[in-house]
């Protein structure tokens, strides 16, 4: 939980797509940020199959039924009410920059603004004609009119917008210019119209991006920043198909006179296995999941970095299945070598590679995929169900510590080996195959590892470290309004982005501990998140647990 706060708040400093983009970069905050990324959500599912398979065993299926509705699914509800709001209203802020000499930041068009959303050509011809301003940084979001209508792909909002005085030049508050926003989201005929008014290529955002580099964002990463400005949910093959037809457009890619035929497009794949692939990322985005024009099951997001939470409240369910057969069978555990001896290999690898081979399908990526709409998709839940199940399985065999004992090997393996080749076979020389090997390896390697590597080490009570982990699911659960708002603080200052991370890792991280102990620890809030605990008396000592 921790490390999300620490890898969303080093995304503002990386090449990363993200809210907030920081005048400071480093590469060394995109390598931290695929690193985490790579097994930290895996090993937490882990981690939470094993304490559901204990309660289950100590007290009973229905008894886990109500623990995790009450600590899980009612939290989960209560964030999208509250949390992912408040972060939706300060990602639209953060960026903010006071209004300029003349006031234009003032004088931009909410009408404008909608009717370009809207695609209504007529309502932006009325609202150009009254004098609303086409190069206008809209105040919550930053990004000008004609930007707006790179995003949405409204073309002929563009080219109306351009021939009334809207400047191809005019940056977002991020430094983005229009041509950035069409390119980054595949919007091929609107780059296409930015390019015969002369849109300048070569131009560069504040992160030093052109807009060609903006067409390599993943899946995920659009997804997210769809959602924040509130766009219509991506489809995935479109999105990928328009990014590649982009990269052409702006000279990142050579054009052969058979390359828009089906048999040579650029998403056609020899092999059986990738076309299924295809096939099945093509189903999971079309209509079958349209609950309205606007709003998709699977691709909208919904619970953001609350995803989590949502995927436990279907895998606990399933678990809940497999808990009642069990008990039906009276079966108390696997055989232990399945789950302790290196056998555990022969199946582990294998099934997870096999999901693996399903993530980033058709964009190049490191880690595991993210689902954040209402269905997760369901390779992506098998993915983490995998590593929750795993989890369940270990509880049963109650291990002496033979699992992870070799972490000072795993580690090693994990982090100077399977990391640089994933990261290489991911991006530099791309290799789906190899980059999935060397993911899978990383992930695990990691996860056996990091438990091996406590168990040694932190194997004892400690109140400080009991502390920490009541607070952090609190922490995690309301990190993000406050890291985005703290690096949209300190954005612009010249100082060194390794300075920024740390300011703004450590006072989100006061902040909120500090919201834990007088807000959240003794309160309802504190109850319905980690159960009762009572404040120490002033008769006792400091070293005594509360």
């Amino acid at each position: 939980m921790l490390l999300g706060i620490a890898l969303h708040a080093a995304l503002s400093f990386s090449k990363v797509p993200w809210v907030v983009q920081d005048s400071q970069k480093d590469e060394l905050f995109g390598l931290f940020f695929v690193a985490v990324h790579g097994f930290r959500m895996p090993l937490f599912f882990l981690v939470s199959g094993f304490f559901t398979a204990m309660l289950w065993r100590k007290r009973g299926l229905n008894a886990l039924i109500k623990h995790r509705a009450k600590r899980i699914l009612l939290p989960c509800l209560l964030g999208l009410i509250t949390i992912i709001p408040a972060m939706a209203w300060v990602s639209g802020h953060a960026n903010q920059a006071p209004a300029t000499v003349d006031g234009s930041a003032q004088k931009s068009s909410p009408t404008l603004v909608d009717a370009i959303r809207k695609n209504d050509l007529d309502t932006i011809r009325s609202e150009l004609k009254s004098g609303a301003d086409a190069n206008a940084q809209e105040p919550a979001s930053g990004v000008t009119p004609l930007s707006w209508a790179a995003l949405y792909g409204h073309a002929e909002a563009a080219r109306l917008l351009v021939e009334n005085g809207a400047d191809l030049k005019g940056p977002n508050r991020d430094g983005a210019r229009p041509l950035h926003a069409a390119a980054f989201l595949g919007r091929t005929e609107v780059v296409e119209l930015l390019l015969e008014k002369g849109a300048d290529i070569s131009a560069k955002d504040q992160k030093g991006s052109t807009a060609l580099d903006t067409t390599h964002a993943d899946w995920n990463t659009a997804q997210f920043i769809a959602g924040i400005l509130q766009l219509p949910a991506l489809d995935r093959k479109e999105f990928v198909k328009g990014q590649r037809a982009c990269r052409r457009l702006l000279g990142g890619e050579s054009v052969d006179a058979e390359d828009e035929s089906p048999a040579t497009d650029a998403l056609q794949e020899e092999n059986e296995f990738h076309n299924l692939v295809l096939a099945y990322t093509k189903s999971m985005n079309g209509k079958t999941f349209q609950l309205t024009d606007g709003f998709h099951l699977v691709s909208t997001p919904v619970f953001h970095h609350l995803w989590f939470l949502w995927f436990l409240c279907w895998l606990v369910p399933i678990f809940a299945v497999y808990a009642w057969v069990a008990n039906a069978l009276t079966l108390k555990a696997l055989p232990t070598w399945l789950i302790l001896s290196p056998a555990r290999f022969m199946w582990l690898l294998p099934l997870t590679l096999f999901l693996q081979l399903f993530m980033a399908a058709m964009i190049p990526g490191f880690g595991p995929d993210t689902s954040l709409g209402l269905i997760p998709q369901p390779h992506i839940l098998l993915y983490y169900g995998l590593f929750f199940g795993f989890g369940a399985l270990y509880f049963d065999c109650d291990d002496d510590g033979r699992l992870g004992r070799w972490w000072y090997l795993s580690l090693p393996l994990a982090v100077f080996i399977a990391l640089p080749a994933g990261v290489a076979f991911s991006f530099v020389i791309p290799n789906r195959l190899l980059a999935s090997v060397a993911q899978v390896v990383y992930v695990w390697a990691m996860t056996f590892g990091m438990i091996g590597l406590f168990r040694k080490f932190m194997n004892s009570e400690n109140r400080t470290m009991r502390y920490i982990s009541d607070s952090s699911y609190w922490l995690y659960v309301a990190h993000l309004p406050l890291v985005i708002f703290a690096q949209g603080l300190i954005r612009d200052w010249p100082v060194s982005p390794f300075i920024k991370f740390v300011l703004v890792c450590g006072t989100t991280t006061a902040i909120l501990l500090l919201s834990y102990q007088t807000l959240v620890r003794y309160t309802w809030l504190g109850k319905l998140l980690n159960g009762l605990r009572t404040r120490p008396s002033a008769d006792e000592s400091p070293t005594s647990p509360a």
